[in-house]
């Protein structure tokens, strides 16, 4: 998510049985009827200063949730939480028009009636007389029966139907938590209240109230995950810098109690890698990153999303305008090939602004380069620091779903104007993943996103036909219903 000065130092920012990180419906049912002769859609034009939200023509959306609705919780009922990020859609008996909105809250909201934490919300939607409605209350998920939470990020919807939740962000002393309502520590000792932050959550979204927090999985700047259909591995990626990519290995699938945590570390010549066992001490998962660090394990520059298609893994690399790592490498990081390569701008420095996209191969092991950010020649926009991602089969194509979340304004982000005026403006790009070796020419832009505003969340209904999304905190002084978070149901599709 984004990167901005503060609160906790530096801010860096249905019901399937199939597994699916908790931002996509890998494997979608689509119409065998669909004419593949239609169009998908016809690309926006860059905009660099909209209050509105910009799609494709013949494409519109309902509004289902915003920061301040009422949400019913288990003091009463309360204002909802803002700052939207996670989405995920459980269908009601595999159907595409009814089913319940996950919305997860990337914030720490210190209120009486829902005093447990960043959290999440709970609606249940249908798809009647044309647009999408709520159905019934909205409802605060329960994390006070794990001591709390803070920050909610991204996540999965795992095999077993549970969820999956990442905090992202958690504090580096106890003054810094400053939230009275959370308070017990549940199954751990020798733990402080602010070490007892920062983990992946299991949450049941039937009983709408959080699990466990997986301590085996580690504590570090949680941003997604994706686990495999057989319930035996979690992906997990680390939006820091420097940020390590992991994985769990139960001992037994969908149970999280007992496993083994590995850090990647890429071959000197990228073309393969392997893992580094993790030691699986509680001491050791709390400062992780800096174990793996010391075990050799590659450095990524804030990797986001994380995606499967077609036995591929697709992770967003978010970048970072420059970073000086040799302290890292000095512990014993190592730094990635196409980094060194391609970004490397003195000993121990790198420059890497635009980010780009990574494609993960679990049997060879390879991590390489699928598309880099940068300027598109054939509009004059810019593809940079993408962030959330989701991947949809639609008309019975593999499509990867890019949401832009900027770290900056400058080199070509935004228009001149904009940048002056510090306009902040977000795209979402989609992106055929049959073409074999793609380029920033090949992006179709989707949507502009409202000043200010961050697009997240991303998950289709089963039949393609409809794309949630969140705009997350737009700019205040935009006109409704884009000045505050807002959950949205996008419909065109063909």
């Amino acid at each position: 998510m984004k990167m901005q000065i503060g609160y906790f130092g530096i801010l860096l920012t249905g019901l399937a049985i199939s597994c699916q990180s908790g931002k996509r419906d890998a494997k979608l049912i689509i119409n065998p009827d669909t004419d593949q002769k239609n169009i998908l859609f016809n690309p926006v034009e860059p905009d660099y200063n909209t209050p509105n939200l910009i799609l494709p023509e013949g494409f519109t959306y309902d509004i289902l949730f915003a920061e301040s609705d009422t949400v019913r919780t288990a003091n009463g009922k309360a204002p909802a939480k803002g700052n939207h990020d996670l989405i995920i859609y459980i269908p009601d008996n595999n159907r595409s028009d009814k089913g319940t909105l996950y919305v997860s809250h990337e914030t720490l909201v210190i209120d009486p009636h829902a005093g447990d934490g960043g959290g999440a919300t709970l609606l249940d939607v249908v798809f009647e007389n044309g647009k999408w409605v709520v159905i019934g209350e909205k409802r605060n998920v329960d994390f006070s029966t794990v001591g709390g939470t803070v920050y909610n990020c991204g996540g999965t919807l795992t095999p077993k139907g549970t969820v999956l939740t990442a905090e992202e962000l958690f504090p580096s002393s106890l003054s810094e938590l400053k939230n009275p309502q959370i308070t017990s520590l549940r199954g751990m000792n020798h733990m402080t209240k602010e070490e007892h932050m920062g983990w992946m959550v299991e949450v049941d979204p039937i009983k709408g109230e959080a699990i466990q927090k997986v301590y085996n999985f580690g504590r570090y700047t949680h941003e997604d995950a994706y686990c495999t259909p057989d319930g035996k591995t979690v992906y997990l990626t680390d939006d820091y810098c420097p940020a390590i990519f992991f994985k769990f290995e139960t001992t037994n699938p969908n149970d999280y109690s007992s496993g083994q945590l590995y850090a990647y570390q890429q071959s000197q010549d990228g073309l393969s890698g392997r893992w580094l066992a993790m030691p699986m001490d509680i001491r050791s998962l709390i400062h992780i990153r800096d174990t793996a660090i010391a075990k050799g394990a590659t450095m990524f520059v804030r990797q986001e999303w994380i995606q499967e298609a077609n036995g591929k893994i697709y992770i967003s690399e978010t970048g970072y305008d420059s970073l000086n790592l040799s302290v890292h490498i000095q512990n014993g990081g190592t730094v990635p090939h196409y980094l060194e390569k391609n970004h490397k701008t003195g000993d121990g420095i790198y420059a890497d602004p635009f980010g780009r996209i990574l494609v993960f191969d679990p049997i060879t092991l390879q991590m390489e380069v699928l598309l880099d950010g940068g300027p598109i020649e054939k509009d004059g926009g810019h593809f940079a620091n993408p962030d959330a991602l989701h991947i949809a089969y639609l008309q019975e194509k593999p499509y990867i779903i890019i949401s832009e979340d900027l770290t900056g304004l400058s080199m070509g982000r935004v228009s001149k104007e904009a940048e002056e005026k510090g306009w902040l403006i977000n795209e979402i790009y989609f992106l055929d993943l049959t073409i074999a070796k793609p380029t920033r020419n090949d992006l179709m832009r989707f949507a502009v996103g409202p000043r200010g505003c961050e697009t997240t969340g991303s998950y289709f209904t089963p039949d393609g036909k409809t794309y949630f999304v969140n705009i997350q905190h737009p700019d205040k002084s935009n006109p409704p219903p884009f000045n505050r978070s807002t959950t949205i149901a996008i419909r065109g599709f063909p």
